[in-house]
């Protein structure tokens, strides 16, 4: 082969790898780049895993967020102790193997942009309360489930589930044992929100 035969060569396999990279690369972030202000993401936290109390219902994840744009970040409010925010790659380095899932509400136009200052004012407003150890949807403080649970049914007027009692969950024995001693035998007819319940929702739609 001639030297500028070569030269060429070794051009066009240089610039083939590098739009392979680029692809790849797009590839791998074209979920972050179709992510919208209430969105609802879910994801496996480090710090809960194998220690919640409460039933994870129908999914692997165990943790919930809505996110929302602040000065052109991405971020996602969330309830822990105390209700919070974080960014966005913030809250998904919470998950194991940095797994996620986004889902938003099947019907996009509902999400105008007044509902999602509503939603986002919900959110803001939040900021600081105490996690719901009472796991009681008629009080002012909150746990994970409930505070996405909470905030769309206040700013869309959309139940995303129907609350339901404990013990229509399978619940670990030893957590359950927990809860009976620390509320009683009430608490299994208590009703509750679950993570799984929210993300089989019939109105949310996945991003894949």
């Amino acid at each position: 082969m001639k030297k500028s035969g070569l030269i060429k060569a070794i051009l066009s396999a240089i610039l083939f790898l590098a739009l392979v990279g680029v692809s790849f690369s797009q590839g791998e972030n074209s979920k972050l780049k179709l992510i919208t202000d209430g969105d609802v993401i879910f994801i496996k936290n480090k710090k809960t895993t194998g220690n919640s109390l409460l039933p994870n219902g129908k999914t692997n994840f165990n943790y919930v967020g809505v996110i929302f744009t602040e000065d052109g970040v991405k971020m996602v409010y969330h309830a822990t102790e105390p209700v919070s925010k974080c960014s966005l790659n913030e809250f998904i380095a919470m998950s194991e193997g940095n797994d996620y899932k986004i889902k938003r509400v099947n019907d996009a136009e509902a999400l105008t942009e007044d509902v999602i200052k509503t939603m986002h004012t919900f959110a803001k407003a939040k900021l600081g309360n105490h996690y719901d150890n009472k796991l009681n949807l008629n009080n002012e403080d909150l746990y994970n489930a409930e505070f996405v649970y909470k905030m769309y049914q206040s700013s869309l007027g959309i139940m995303l589930v129907q609350p339901k009692p404990l013990s229509e969950y399978k619940t670990d024995a030893n957590s359950l044992e927990f809860l009976k001693e620390a509320y009683g035998n009430e608490i299994l007819e208590e009703k509750m929100i679950v993570i799984g319940d929210i993300y089989n929702s019939k109105y949310m739609l996945e991003d894949d």
